[in-house]
């Protein structure tokens, strides 16, 4: 294993071919996209993630919220996520109320299991870091596809998490780079949404090697050791 993608999302790629030199981890975001991803990730042996996601959280009616948790709990993930909270989609406060209720169930279930969590994050990065926080949650996170300040990707950090790296460069994505050491840093595609195939996954990887001025061979070693560590991949 040379290369691990630490967050694509498989159910929408059906002609993509896993091969050897990378690893895809493979992430759900509702019942229905957890069902894919759990099937994928059994039938082909990679790691898998489930979660209920906020931009799913304001969209669905939570009655069936007992449900989603309970095949989530039965599937055994490798982590729960995407999960956490999203300012962009929510409309009013009754959104965010219904991703804040959803956030809480996700991090009990993952208390629960004892696994890490995939955060989505957006335009809310700061808050998301204060749910973990306050609930003192120790399993270990990543900030999926960082979009947050350089404040948020250092305080991440220093909470013990991960910030996950796309292969889209922005000027906060930069100082970021710049301020995590490697040891907490992955790389990832978000495919489809992103880029188109995980194999894309090696653009984060020569992101990360330009910013630091170190090889591209580094990077792939260790963003795949970090990896290991936070799915726990045997």
């Amino acid at each position: 294993m040379t290369l691990v993608d630490a967050h694509c999302h498989l159910d929408h790629l059906p002609k993509y071919k896993i091969h050897a030199g990378l690893l895809p981890v493979t992430v759900g975001y509702s019942h229905s996209s957890n069902k894919k991803a759990a099937a994928l990730g059994q039938k082909y042996g990679i790691p898998f993630v489930l979660g209920i996601a906020p931009q799913t959280a304001i969209k669905e009616d939570l009655s069936k919220l007992d449900e989603w948790v309970a095949f989530i709990r039965e599937s055994k993930p490798n982590a729960i996520g995407e999960v956490g909270l999203d300012y962009h989609w929510a409309k009013c406060e009754a959104d965010v109320d219904k991703e804040k209720i959803v956030f809480e169930r996700m991090l009990e279930l993952a208390e629960e299991m004892r696994l890490p969590v995939v955060i989505h994050a957006r335009q809310a990065t700061h808050d998301t870091l204060d749910f973990l926080q306050l609930r003192n949650f120790s399993h270990g996170f990543m900030l999926h596809f960082f979009s947050g300040t350089l404040a948020d990707a250092r305080r991440a950090a220093g909470m013990g998490g991960y910030v996950s790296i796309p292969p889209l460069h922005s000027k906060e994505r930069r100082m970021a780079i710049e301020a995590v050491d490697l040891d907490q840093l992955l790389v990832e595609t978000d495919a489809p949404y992103v880029a188109r195939t995980p194999d894309e996954v090696s653009k984060a990887v020569e992101y990360i090697a330009e910013v630091k001025g170190i090889s591209r061979e580094t990077v792939e070693k260790r963003t795949a050791a970090n990896a290991k560590r936070f799915f726990g991949i045997k």
